[in-house]
């Protein structure tokens, strides 16, 4: 039985108060959709136009009247709270309105009055959010007239309009281009299955990737808002930029800095997030750090004190002073258990009395690492090095693993490369009387057996050579016994991360390891992450088939470029072999919990498998040219050339609307320009 009309027009009364009821409620009115302008939907999806009176446009406009601000309408019929995206803003003068004669509005000077005129908007509707029944969908049907339009003010409500986690990561803030949305009180999370799914960083120099980077390690190591199990958080560093995590964050006004903004989002977050107090270094060493601070007969435990105050004097106390604060270490201890797969390292516990007068206390682990050639097995010691070629690993392959099941060692690298190098110029010295060594004989027999190519065999000795050079292999102490270093076991390291090491930032320091080799620094540094990423991957696997459970590793590697770029300059087989093998890291560490977060500065410096495994992309200022290879909407490309230092914008499946643009706060952690404060320091003397 149909209604009649007096009814009808009950029931929307009702409806409408209803409306303004869950208006009020969730936020603040600023108008209501146009009675003269119709609301539409399509194909293409909807529209809504709706006024703002001057006194809500001057008060608000930043936050109501810029092309991409969020607002939200409560849909009379519905009484769902739904996500608008202003598109298109209309202001007119009051003589324009007036339609008066061209030849009137010539004044002689500006009138007020003319301004007085209300404010015509058109925005997109998002999301449609039903508050009782706490559901969410796309908005699909029109908005009716009258309806009206609010500024939220309640998070819950801004996440649930937004389609925004509740929960995981915390990345920064949203915006309306560079400025926070709704007061800064609109954060940004990402749950942490999606960094399993691993997650890409882009932007230029200076736009603020490592301060992103380091707030979400504060993050995680904070455990602020996630309930999920806590990850091992591994750090590729080539450049000294995370070994500082657990110093304090020291913010300097800038010229341009909107400092009050900048403050305002610390505080929102500052009793939630701090700094880690704690880290861990695995510290890579070669035979020219032991020649250059050991020059007597010793031992591992007084060795390893010695590069760990050395380390620490470097690192730690040469910046603090630079910045007007003392360091002393209150305690230091070497535990020295490398058997049975164990590791040595030392814990220094450190004192900080900054500047301003607050004292902290920090605790550095350091793990000195490096290989031991004869504890290798053939597949592990191949497997380092990236530059061999296939028919070069093929056949190294086969002759490590002859002289294995013969039972013909080598104590170090080095032999090994002066037998296989010297055996290529006497392969015919036997026929000419000249005595060989048995290992040379067996290897010249090899390379004749396997049909080695000249070529194959150049490379290889050519690849042997400059893992010698690296320094980094049989690391020897002037000792009459135990005298050289022993691989620490990655695996116990990862089971003991937060029993023995508290759970703090596993820190690889890769530029200490640059300066410290004579050989090719790409060689070194690519050795040495390849062979910790391996083992962090076996062991999860292995683990995973024993059906033994693992806590969840996130590896963050900084400048991801210099790892896995996108061609090997006359190098090819190197980038397809590093791809390889980290699209089967990737891939199968998705169900293993084992996610890799991959920082550069440009899409065309990285492997394009790179770009399709990263299921999230967060994307920091970047010049134009560079943006079409990542498929950004397009009232995102000019803004993302445009942004402010810290401010991007994040591509990724975890966000209902796939987008959004946010502003991450100044660094929460230690984070210092070595740069500038070398040129501050010298301007001072």
């Amino acid at each position: 039985m149909s209604k009649e009309p007096i009814e009808i027009y009950s029931h929307i009364k009702q409806l409408l108060r209803k409306a303004e009821e869950i208006a009020r409620e969730h936020g603040i009115i600023v108008g209501r959709v146009s009675r003269n302008a119709p609301s539409s939907i399509d194909k293409e999806g909807g529209v809504v136009i709706f006024d703002v009176d001057p006194e809500t446009y001057f008060t608000n406009y930043t936050d109501i009247a810029q092309s991409g601000s969020y607002l939200a309408v409560v849909d009379v019929k519905s009484g769902e709270i739904v996500s608008l995206r202003v598109v298109e803003v209309h202001r007119q003068d009051m003589l324009s309105e007036l339609n008066l004669p061209e030849f009137t509005s010539s004044l002689p000077r500006p009138e007020a009055s003319g301004l007085l005129t209300r404010t015509r908007i058109k925005a997109k509707p998002l999301l449609a959010y039903n508050p009782i029944k706490e559901t969410i969908q796309a908005a699909n049907y029109v908005i009716e007239p009258q309806s009206p339009i609010i500024k939220p003010v309640k998070i819950k409500t801004i996440q649930k309009i937004l389609g925004l986690p509740t929960e995981g990561v915390f990345l920064g803030f949203i915006t309306i281009g560079d400025r926070p949305a709704f007061n800064g009180y609109a954060p940004l999370y990402i749950p942490l299955k999606a960094f399993y799914q691993h997650v890409l960083v882009l932007g230029t120099t200076g736009s603020g990737k490592t301060t992103l980077l380091k707030n979400m390690i504060a993050s995680i190591c904070s455990r602020y808002n996630y309930k999920s199990e806590q990850p091992s958080i591994i750090i590729m560093d080539p450049n000294k930029d995370y070994v500082h995590l657990p110093l304090r964050p020291i913010w300097e006004k800038t010229v341009g800095m909107d400092w009050e903004l900048e403050s305002h989002l610390i505080k929102v977050i500052e009793d939630k997030i701090s700094k880690p107090s704690g880290i861990v270094i695995i510290l890579p060493i070669t035979q020219y750090v032991i020649d250059r601070l050991i020059k007597e007969k010793t031992t591992w435990v007084k060795a390893l004190r010695i590069i760990a105050q050395d380390y620490f004097n470097i690192v730690y106390r040469n910046i603090l002073e630079r910045i007007g604060a003392l360091i002393e270490i209150i305690d230091l201890d070497v535990v020295d258990q490398p058997e049975k797969g164990g590791f040595r390292y030392v814990l220094i516990r450190a004192e900080i009395k900054y500047g301003d007068g607050i004292i902290d206390r920090i605790e550095i682990y350091v793990i000195p690492y490096g290989f031991r050639f004869n504890m290798m097995n053939p597949r592990d010691f191949i497997e380092l090095n990236p530059f061999f070629t296939q028919q070069a690993r093929d056949a190294l392959y086969r002759i490590l693993l002859k002289l294995k099941k013969e039972g013909i060692t080598f104590n170090t690298l080095q032999e090994f490369y002066n037998v296989i190098q010297e055996a290529r110029y006497i392969r015919g010295g036997k026929a000419r009387g000249i005595t060989l060594d048995p290992r040379q004989e067996t290897i010249i027999e090899l390379i004749h057996r396997l049909a080695i190519h000249r070529f194959t065999l150049e490379n290889i000795i050519r690849q042997l050579g400059s893992m010698v050079d690296t320094g980094f292999f049989d690391i020897e102490i002037p000792s009459d016994k135990d005298k050289y270093l022993i691989e620490p076991s990655i695996e116990a390291i990862m089971e003991a991360h937060f029993r023995v090491f508290k759970g703090y930032p596993i820190v690889i320091d890769l530029e200490y390891l640059q300066e410290n080799s004579p050989g090719d620094p790409r060689q070194a540094i690519a050795i040495s992450a390849f062979r910790i990423l391996n083992k962090v991957f076996t062991w999860k696997l292995i683990k995973s088939r024993m059906r033994e459970d693992t806590q969840p590793v996130l590896i963050l590697i900084d400048e991801a470029h210099r790892f896995f770029p996108s061609y090997g300059g006359g190098r090819d087989e190197y980038a397809e072999h590093v791809s390889g093998m980290i699209d089967r890291i990737a891939r199968l560490g998705r169900a293993r919990r084992l996610g890799i977060i991959f920082s550069t500065h440009s899409p065309k410096d990285v492997h394009d498998i790179i770009l399709q495994l990263t299921n999230t992309k967060i994307i920091l200022r970047m010049d134009k040219s560079l943006i079409t290879r990542l498929e950004i909407p397009s009232e995102y490309r000019d803004f993302i050339v445009k942004a402010s230092d810290r401010v991007g914008v994040i591509k990724t499946h975890a966000l209902r609307l796939g987008y959004t643009s946010f502003r991450t706060t100044l660094p929460l952690t230690g984070h210092y320009d070595l740069s500038a404060l070398e040129i501050k320091r010298s301007s001072s003397n």
